[in-house]
């Protein structure tokens, strides 16, 4: 077990107890953030964690929680969980200070984010998040409720107009078809917030996407794409344009550390002793 959650929940009112609907909808929306994070993470887009509760209090407020176990037996999920359960607190955090996407929030992770958020605003008096001394607790009270669920709605609906540069973009590719218009498409997801991007493949990206075999799909191959970009909006990236694919080395392709480490570095010398040296210019 790991990335124990506490989740507490108070209504309006002089008994603080919050409707059944109230309750289950606000447990059920962060617990489906925290999986749309995990899913924006993963190469594959799946999920290894489930969430199971191991503790409920009916003490006001009533406080649920709930611990990450893996889906399937004898999988370790530690560093999956503390990397999504670090992501989730974060970005929740960022979302009542201001109107900036936060990493691996996806538009779907945004909406779920309103409806928690708005929730505090009718029928509930707050929601508390405790994760634990390393990570921010959040605290949902009506006034941060008001100014998060106004900053979600900006990040979903930019105001700012679209545009379009010539850059590249990383990520593991999910799929390979063709669209509506019958224009070879291949979809990535995009490293830096776990969106699945569209690019229209043509040209030299074209011919390097012939050259390799199912396998790079079936595997997530991680991929550079480099064209053409279309923003909707300030870091909101929506097409790319692909004139040039790289197929990034698979994981065992990698050097190892020991490959990598060399023992003679510094020719007999003492690292203090090396970077004096090469500081005065002396090697």
């Amino acid at each position: 077990m790991s990335s124990t959650i506490k989740v507490s929940i108070r209504a309006r009112g002089h008994s603080e107890a919050p409707t059944v609907d109230d309750l289950l909808d606000q447990l059920r929306d962060y617990f489906a953030i925290l999986e749309g994070v995990e899913q924006a993470i993963a190469e594959d887009g799946r999920n290894a964690i489930e969430w199971r509760v191991i503790k409920a209090t009916t003490n006001s407020p009533i406080t649920i929680e709930a611990t990450a176990f893996p889906r399937d037996f004898a999988v370790n999920i530690d560093r999956r969980a503390a990397l999504v359960t670090r992501q989730t607190a974060f970005g929740l955090d960022a979302l009542k200070r201001g109107a900036e996407r936060p990493s691996y929030f996806t538009d779907p992770v945004l909406q779920r984010a309103e409806k928690l958020f708005a929730r505090v605003t009718n029928g509930l008096a707050e929601t508390r998040i405790d994760y634990g001394k390393e990570l921010p607790s959040l605290d949902i009270t009506f006034q941060v409720a008001k100014s998060a669920i106004a900053n979600t709605r900006n990040v979903l609906t930019p105001k700012q107009k679209s545009y379009q540069e010539l850059g590249s973009i990383e990520g593991n590719v999910q799929r390979i078809e063709r669209d509506g218009f019958g224009r070879r498409v291949m979809f990535v997801r995009y490293r830096m917030n776990g969106e699945i991007i569209k690019c229209l493949v043509s040209g030299e990206a074209e011919k390097e996407l012939e050259n390799h075999q199912i396998k790079d799909v079936w595997r997530f191959r991680r991929v550079q794409v480099y064209g053409m970009l279309h923003y909707r909006g300030v870091n909101d990236l929506r097409e790319v344009e692909a004139i040039r694919i790289k197929f990034m080395p698979e994981r065992n392709e990698l050097p190892t550390v020991d490959e990598i480490i060399d023992p003679h570095f510094t020719g007999g010398l003492k690292s203090e002793e090396y970077l004096a040296r090469l500081r005065d210019g002396d090697l």
